[in-house]
């Protein structure tokens, strides 16, 4: 079902650049313009100089896809980037502690072929923007390099692919790199190995032709690597595949032990004291309450309860609108959500359908704070910047590949997976064949 083929990646020269948890970033989309300025200080070959972060220049836009792509080629000119002589899979394991627990996930680089959705191959599960996309599709062509990895979900029910991985892990890493304190990346153990051997490749490929892919972070880059494809050449030029047909994914097992699906919580502001108390009905009519004592659970506590009790129905853990008022919501008996149809199994799209739209419209989406910090979205609450917080438990692996595989998209901001892939450990040129 999915062409997944080796590519022509470029990598840092670390005898140039030094330190390589230096030159990591995270994806462009979670760096801000304070991450930005921090990062490009760590060092003048820190990936987010070919990247950048989520907002171009406002002044002159412009002008950074023609800096990112000035650089990228004298990097290469340079050495500071080099490109291997074939191509090849790439296998990513990181090492992280999360919450006290050490956890490793693996990552299959490599080049997935561009096809529209409606083939069912590559299945999204959110909705884009289109001036995300269009920034994105801006620094593509002019570019002409895919600088980050789209991660990317599969389904390996019988393990068929792990010894091949686990054969590659027998060598030597290419790369091995300690990040500790770079900004936006977790801290760990980063391993880079190649892939390169005729049987590993062919097994790989042989193993997704008959399997979808689910994005999980990067749909805006798909998207507009489908855009650029489309006024490209056709893929294949006779029987050498072009580069520009394929995007870098990084391909990650559903069962991954160090896959995290961690929840996207809301915060709201700037409503009228009318809207406000509309809301707090409409909370009403769907929703129980029973009083939370931040004071004793701490927002911590607060999550930790709503992901607990969230196990076998729906609830929300409400903050606001007065300074340290907490409430736990849970859906109540007589609600019957099903009926709603199979996207009610999230409360982010009963939050959003059944509360925030009556009473906000449907501007409410965009009127909404998201943000997977909950602390962060209390002292909002608590320094009077929002009216009300909103933590939601993780969206369950289960039903997101349940819903998803069978083509319908979710809420905005309803997963937020976790460890980010970092920019900056391989690069995939446009420019010329696979």
């Amino acid at each position: 079902m999915v062409d997944f083929r080796p590519i022509h990646g470029c990598r840092f020269d670390p005898d140039v650049v030094g330190s390589m948890a230096s030159i990591l970033c995270p994806p462009y989309d979670m760096i801000g313009p304070e991450l930005q300025r921090a990062l490009q200080q760590l060092s003048p070959y820190n990936a987010v100089h070919l990247e950048g972060g989520e907002r171009p220049d406002p002044a002159d836009p412009e002008s950074s896809y023609l800096e990112a792509a000035g650089l990228f080629r004298r990097w290469l000119e340079q050495g500071v980037l080099k490109p291997d002589d074939a191509p090849r899979f790439y296998l990513m394991r990181h090492g992280y502690t999360f919450q006290g627990q050490a956890r490793q996930q693996l990552a299959l680089f490599g080049g997935v072929a561009v096809e529209e959705y409606d083939t069912h191959r590559v299945l999204p599960h959110e909705y884009t923007r289109e001036p995300a996309v269009q920034d994105r599709v801006k620094l593509l062509q002019a570019c002409q390099a895919q600088f980050s990895p789209i991660m990317s979900l599969y389904r390996d029910s019988h393990h068929s692919l792990q010894p091949v991985l686990d054969l590659a892990m027998s060598q030597p890493p290419v790369l091995e790199v300690q990040v500790t304190a770079v900004p936006g990346t977790a801290d760990g153990d980063i391993s880079l190995w190649t892939i390169d051997d005729t049987e590993s490749r062919s097994s790989i490929q042989r193993f997704f032709i008959d399997k979808p892919v689910f994005l999980a972070d990067g749909h805006h880059r798909y998207e507009a690597a489908l855009h650029h494809r489309a006024g490209g050449a056709p893929a294949e030029s006779g029987d050498i595949p072009q580069a520009d047909g394929f995007v870098m994914m990084a391909l990650v097992e559903f069962d991954d032990p160090g896959l995290l699906l961690l929840p996207y919580h809301r915060g709201v502001g700037n409503l009228s004291q009318v809207k406000l108390l509309q809301l707090g009905e409409q909370l009403d009519r769907f929703f129980e309450t029973e009083p939370f004592d931040l004071s004793v659970g701490g927002v911590e506590g607060l999550v930790q309860e709503v992901a607990f009790l969230g196990r076998d129905r729906h609830i929300l853990g409400v903050v606001g609108p007065q300074p340290g008022e907490a409430t736990l919501r849970t859906l109540r008996e007589g609600v019957d959500w099903r009926r709603w149809g199979p996207l009610a199994v999230s409360e982010a799209w009963v939050l959003e359908e059944q509360v925030l739209k009556p009473v906000m419209g449907d501007a409410a989406s965009q009127q909404v704070v998201y943000s997977h910090d909950p602390q962060g979205l209390v002292d909002r609450v608590g320094a009077g910047e929002l009216q009300l917080a909103f933590l939601l438990k993780p969206f369950p692996m289960d039903t997101f590949e349940e819903i998803v595989g069978a083509g319908q998209r979710l809420p905005s901001k309803s997963t937020f997976f976790y460890p980010k892939l970092p920019t900056g450990l391989v690069i995939h040129r446009l420019d010329g064949p696979l």
